[in-house]
């Protein structure tokens, strides 16, 4: 994991990454999720590593698409909203003011849709976990418009 702290990489609109979830962090757990409204505790995301990456948007009203397709393993797509003062890998503990999951059993393809409108830009902490202590190889692609429709 190249860093800073829990990240893999910064990914950027119109990029499709590939990569695999072995080798990645274990930051994030089912209790985080559940504190931060990603989704209720139903989902064991205790085992196996997790991939992390920073997504930017600039600033205005803007809409970013994430696709996570994945083969072999029973992977989830998380995203949350770091606000401009909070650091790039909050801990554990942190409570973030959104986040989004969308999940889906099994292999199946899910998605996200990120939605802001802020003076500023805003920066998406965009999490591939397995569930139980699943790991497998996944693609994420990354799609971006100005306005929200």
């Amino acid at each position: 994991v190249p860093g800073p702290g829990c990240l893999t990489a910064t990914i950027t609109c119109g990029e499709v990454v590939i990569g695999h979830t072995r080798g990645g962090v274990e930051r994030y757990d089912t209790r985080f999720y559940e504190r931060n409204h990603c989704t209720p505790a139903v989902t064991d995301h205790d085992g196996g590593d997790e991939r992390v990456y920073l997504l930017e948007l600039p600033a205005g009203e803007q809409r970013a698409q994430l696709w996570l397709d994945t083969p072999c393993a029973d992977l989830d797509l998380a995203a949350m909203l770091l606000p401009m003062d909070q650091e790039i890998c909050p801990e554990g503990d942190a409570v973030l003011p959104r986040c989004e999951m969308r999940r889906r059993r099994g292999t199946e393809r899910e998605s996200l849709e990120l939605i802001t409108q802020s003076e500023g830009r805003s920066r998406w902490l965009v999490v591939v976990e397995g569930v139980d202590d699943e790991e497998g190889a996944f693609s994420l692609t990354v799609q971006c418009a100005d306005g929200i429709r």
